[in-house]
């Protein structure tokens, strides 16, 4: 094993740190008005496409109860809407509309300049090698995640799933 507990819990409570931190500085204000996780939803289903919300889920790795929690919320903000399958009657598919892909590009462009302000005193090889380091710590934990899903057998990604959130 390559990595220590001890290093490997040090990891995971900076993490966690860095995610409250970053919600902290680079929320945007309409984002306010979401579930967390709701504006990565759309950033993911931008990228994804239409689709079905059971295989939206698997690749947020996100229970599909949680997944229809956004999705509903997503559908009453008119962010994303959903219809009938026609392949399946029974099921339906979800994709964003255009106020959707509206909020993700504002939300993207103050949380840009909210990190920008945030990291001045970087230069950009100093921001490029973090983006390298935290890009290879979520392929590991995705790659990991897809192995070992309950009920999933897919292999997991071979290629970086790049989602703009």
């Amino acid at each position: 094993m390559a990595v220590s507990a001890d290093t490997a819990q040090s990891l995971i409570k900076e993490l966690y740190l860095m995610g409250r931190a970053m919600r902290v500085v680079l929320l945007h204000p309409e984002e306010g008005h979401l579930l967390p996780g709701g504006v990565g939803v759309l950033g993911s289903l931008e990228t994804r496409g239409q689709c079905r919300q059971g295989d939206l889920a698997v690749d947020l790795c996100i229970s599909p109860s949680a997944l229809s929690r956004h999705v509903a919320e997503l559908v009453g903000a008119g962010y994303v809407s959903r219809h009938a399958d026609p392949g399946d009657g029974r099921a339906t598919l979800i994709q964003i509309t255009p106020d959707g892909r509206e909020l993700l590009r504002s939300v993207r462009t103050s949380r840009a300049r909210g990190l920008q302000t945030a990291l001045a005193d970087w230069s950009e090889d100093d921001a490029a090698r973090a983006y390298l380091a935290v890009q290879q710590l979520r392929n590991a934990l995705t790659t990991h995640a897809h192995r070992t899903a309950p009920g999933q057998h897919r292999p997991g990604p071979t290629q970086n799933q790049e989602v703009d959130v």
